[in-house]
């Protein structure tokens, strides 16, 4: 019964790898790893399990079809660039459904990487048998998420506390069970969707694509010069946006405020010279632009719980 998915779905970056008795594994070409496991459940229904670590850009093909696809993200935050020019960040343990509407124009991820999964039904692939099958728990396949005026908009939302033991079921699963017992699964998650309604949702929070890149302009600048105390101020002087506003879509991007967000840059900068190298404690905080070696300490310990000379310590003898 295993049915491919082709090209027009995954991109042209997308290369079939392996095939399965169970699954298809699509990997992608890119600045890291990006895989796909690809389950075909029922005609026209798949569940696709997402393992990124890149920070590449991947522009969605519009496939010809009536879909509705489920999404829900693990690990990671997602950025989702619209055909509109409008941009939008789905975090770990969100949930959405969406339909041909409203698919995206391009996907990255903002912290290079992400664990997610994605049910997609093709409507016009579902077959009279499939129909039936969930018609017996008064499940319309066909019509799922059709209170949720998915023709609009996307229906985002915290993933419901119903929901959030079928998702890490079903990512425990993943290359271990079989087709049937992700079958049951699917089955259980449709029941809960169809009885989501339109005021369980959030509004998203969308900025435009201009705006993104000035703070992912302003962010490369700040990484590029961990050593130096540059001003945000003094960087965003040539760019037309406010503090204000930098900061909230920053954080909206990356889950914490610039100041934050570098510091655990810096630190986790710090574990891997640590770990890696045999520069001493002085020059590694020295390189991260940290002139008292007692604030870098402080700093490590904030972040990983321990001092960096312990931190070496334990990593060095493992």
């Amino acid at each position: 019964m295993k049915e491919l998915h082709g090209t027009e779905w995954y991109g042209e970056y997308a290369k079939l790898m392996n095939e399965q008795n169970e699954y298809v594994l699509i990997e992608y070409t890119c600045n890291g790893t990006g895989n796909l496991y690809d389950y075909a459940l029922f005609p026209g229904i798949h569940l696709i399990f997402m393992d990124f670590n890149c920070s590449d850009t991947f522009y969605e093909p519009i496939p010809n079809k009536e879909i509705i696809e489920i999404r829900h993200y693990q690990k990671g935050r997602v950025e989702f660039e619209l055909r509109n020019n409008k941009v939008f960040h789905m975090k770990e343990g969100e949930f959405c459904i969406n339909a041909l509407a409203n698919i995206p124009a391009a996907y990255s991820f903002p912290f290079g990487y992400s664990v997610g999964l994605s049910c997609v039904i093709e409507k016009d692939a579902v077959d009279a048998e499939t129909q039936q099958i969930f018609s017996y728990y008064n499940i319309d396949v066909l019509s799922l998420g059709r209170e949720l005026e998915l023709e609009k908009r996307w229906f985002l939302c915290r993933t419901p506390q119903r929901l959030l033991h079928i998702f890490d079921e079903l990512y425990a699963a993943k290359g271990v069970e079989g087709r049937d017992y992700f079958r049951i699964k699917l089955l259980e998650l449709f029941y809960h969707i169809q009885q989501l309604r339109i005021e369980d949702q959030y509004e998203a929070t969308y900025y435009t694509k201009e705006q993104i890149e000035i703070i992912k302009r302003i962010r490369q600048e700040l990484i590029e010069n961990l050593d130096k105390k540059l001003s945000i101020e003094e960087l965003l002087r040539k760019e037309p946006m406010s503090k204000v506003t930098f900061q909230t879509i920053f954080k909206q991007i990356y889950g914490d405020t610039p100041y934050a967000h570098i510091k655990k840059y810096k630190m986790n900068l710090a574990a891997v010279y640590l770990q890696e190298t045999d520069q001493s404690i002085t020059q590694i905080a020295g390189e991260l632009g940290y002139s008292n070696i007692s604030k870098f300490a402080r700093a490590f310990q904030e972040v990983f719980g321990m001092l960096p000379k312990d931190y070496r310590k334990v990593k060095k003898s493992n």
